[in-house]
């Protein structure tokens, strides 16, 4: 989660949409200084950003920080539309998962509440996330796009206002999914497994560092997320592996080692399951496009 100071509300910087057809990237860039919100409406980026990486299928959203290095991780393996857009927050921004989140106490704001200055306030986003207003999302971004067509003036307004009903969107979708007790429990299981994926990990030892019995903690993510811890875990480590499927010339059994799969037969079932290929297939059909 990520949250932006204001006022003044954040800024939309430039918007637009990519079709994607299969082979094809999203750019590499390091630092670039702004948000980048991806919505993505068919099809699945492969994104990573420094140490991590998400898979933004159709219907899911990501926000790519303004002081990281962002990338692809692998080409597109089906056609992939989605809209962008680059905005800024000029007041600042904290990423949540590091930082203590920015309280807006309403009563004592209220009660010294001055006419004349600004009373500053947070707005918390999701970095990534599962839209379930999608229909909403869908078609601001579209009225986002098409705004462009109007004049300088009213066209710009206009854009600047959808933008905000947007961002507001995934604000209250994030509130309304982490009021969900499952989610919660879901999101610090995906949290303890992000972190641990290179690990042996059972379920004795998810229990027991979150505190919840495992068949609860596997019934939260399945609803959360659609997918038990094991299959959760082993995205992760598939994903990381492609990595080094693509950046090294290491062995399948070294990279299944170091991504934390205990033998390498079951490394390339779950890899060929998940991906349709195996993993020196994979290598083959990507390596020459790598730049």
């Amino acid at each position: 989660m990520l949250q932006l100071f204001a006022p003044p509300l954040p800024t939309l910087l430039a918007a637009g949409q990519n079709t994607f057809e299969i082979g094809q990237s999203h750019i590499n860039r390091n630092k670039i200084g702004v948000f980048d919100l991806l919505v993505v409406t068919e099809g699945r980026l492969h994104m990573g950003e420094d140490e991590q990486q998400f898979q933004v299928s159709s219907g899911d959203t990501l926000i790519l920080y303004p002081d990281r290095h962002h990338f692809s991780i692998s080409p597109c393996d089906q056609i992939t539309h989605f809209f962008w857009f680059h905005f800024t927050a000029s007041k600042g921004w904290q990423d949540l998962t590091t930082s203590k989140p920015f309280q807006y106490d309403e009563k004592a704001t209220g009660e010294r509440r001055n006419a004349f200055v600004e009373n500053p306030f947070g707005i918390t986003l999701p970095q990534y996330c599962k839209l379930s207003n999608w229909e909403t999302i869908e078609h601001l971004c579209s009225k986002i796009i098409s705004s462009e067509d109007e004049s300088i003036y009213t066209g710009e307004w206009q854009r600047q206002i959808l933008f905000q009903q947007l961002l507001q969107e995934l604000s209250t979708h994030m509130k309304l999914a982490n009021s969900m007790p499952a989610f919660a429990v879901a999101e610090k299981a995906a949290v303890y497994l992000r972190k641990n994926y290179a690990q042996r990990v059972t379920y004795e030892d998810l229990g027991h560092a979150l505190r919840f019995h495992p068949n609860h903690i596997a019934r939260c993510m399945i609803q959360a997320f659609g997918c038990t811890p094991i299959e959760y875990i082993n995205k992760i480590r598939i994903d990381q592996a492609k990595i080094l499927l693509l950046s090294t010339d290491w062995s399948t059994d070294r990279i299944s080692e170091v991504c934390g799969f205990t033998q390498s037969a079951y490394f390339s079932r779950v890899f060929k399951k998940l991906e349709k290929l195996s993993p020196s297939q994979f290598r083959k059909q990507y390596v020459g496009n790598i730049l």
